[in-house]
């Protein structure tokens, strides 16, 4: 009951999962399907998962997290679900919805887990999904290869396929910290490979600004000095903002700006309730824009604003906020690999939520932010390792 392999296990399968890519490739490249979020592979597996973290949570195990989080996490879940009342596809919002609600439970198993034991989960998921994905670009390209010569191996797109590479290659620094050194190496490679395969700019971009922010804390508060943190700050800052205004005028910043505008202009006539989760990418004829018809606004914070509204939003900035307040505490106060690692993992999922709506699809990137939330956020809080092991201890005695 509640044993660490049990639960290492279910942080391994969940990231699988809920990257979403590998159910769709079963569905549409293994078996031929259309590939829908209700069909006979994706659906039974991501309720599977969801249901397998609420019964290790609250029948077998029950690690003490941060309460204000966790209760804004569930309460997300719960207002995405209230919002089939309104909702411009009922059928689509219910059952979302409902999977939503039970999101936090799997974040708190992954938030119960000492850091050893996460990164040797988070790497062995990453490890397959980006292996795989890189021996299907050379073994079967014409699946694995976009039209414009992107990789996206087992995922849907570039998109989808770098970010999954940039949380490999963080985990493998932390991996490689718990002196798992082989095992860090390899997927600290294949994470990079796959990143130029993938050849994502706003991924790349994710991924320097976390690794920075994440290294210059820690460099900060070794050096123990407000004043080196706040120079180091500055200059971070300064970095990023001039990157951004180099960026801001290719296409790929004015396409997401257009969709921004389009979908703001539907969000803002249900403002504080949304039109429904998820439900407007299921009602093709408000799609009156080329733009509307790629399924996504291409942002967390427009998406939410369109789907949950105002309120859904304030939700999940308490969330986001407990977790990235609770991690730069204890980069602070407890600098090492560990705060390192979610510090980096934190900066690289928030600047990722900037230009694509990980909000969405029961993601892995939504599901990591809950747990860095749950484990550093405000709430009580007793040592990692009387988490970890006294329902064990209770057992065994």
């Amino acid at each position: 009951m509640g044993s660490a392999p049990m639960q290492t296990t279910l942080v391994a399968i969940s990231w699988a999962v809920f990257a979403n890519g590998p159910l769709f490739f079963l569905e549409r490249r293994v078996f031929g399907l259309p590939g829908r979020w209700e069909g006979p592979v994706m659906q039974p597996v991501i309720v599977l998962t969801v249901a397998a973290g609420v019964v290790m949570i609250v029948a077998l195990w029950r690690p003490v997290v941060a309460a204000v989080p966790t209760a804004a996490a569930v309460a997300f879940g719960v207002w995405a679900t209230v919002s089939t009342a309104w909702s411009l596809q009922p059928e689509q919002t219910l059952w979302k919805g409902l999977v939503y609600v039970g999101l936090p439970f799997v974040a708190w198993v992954i938030a119960g887990l000492d850091h050893e034991r996460l990164v040797v989960a988070l790497g062995a998921a990453g490890l397959a999904l980006v292996g795989v994905s890189v021996a299907l670009v050379m073994l079967w390209p014409s699946a694995a290869i976009d039209r414009n010569g992107d990789w996206r191996g087992v995922m849907t797109g570039r998109n989808s396929l770098a970010p999954i590479c940039g949380v490999a290659v963080i985990v493998a620094c932390g991996l490689i910290a718990e002196r798992h050194r082989r095992f860090g190496t390899l997927l600290l490679a294949l994470g990079l490979v796959g990143m130029f395969g993938a050849g994502s700019r706003t991924a790349w971009f994710a991924l320097l600004v976390a690794v920075g922010v994440a290294s210059v804390a820690l460099l900060a508060r070794r050096r123990g000095s407000v004043g080196v943190a706040a120079g180091l700050g500055v200059v971070g800052t300064s970095g990023t903002i001039f990157a951004v205004r180099r960026l801001w005028d290719e296409s790929t910043f004015q396409q997401r700006r257009t969709i921004w505008d389009l979908v703001g202009e539907v969000a803002a006539d249900a403002r504080w309730h949304g039109v429904g989760w998820e439900a407007f990418w299921y009602t093709p004829e408000l799609h009156d824009h080329e733009l509307l018809r790629r399924g996504s606004a291409h942002g967390s914070i427009p998406e939410l604003l369109l789907g949950v509204g105002v309120i859904g939003l304030l939700l999940w900035l308490i969330v986001v906020g407990s977790a990235c307040v609770g991690v730069a505490r204890t980069l602070w106060r407890e600098p090492g690999p560990e705060a390192w690692t979610w510090g980096a993992l934190v900066a690289f999922l928030v600047v990722e939520n900037v230009t694509e709506s990980f909000v969405l699809w029961f993601s892995y990137n939504w599901v990591l932010l809950i747990a860095a939330a749950l484990r550093f956020g405000p709430g009580p809080r007793t040592p990692l390792e009387r988490r970890i092991d006294a329902p064990i201890a209770v057992v065994t005695s």
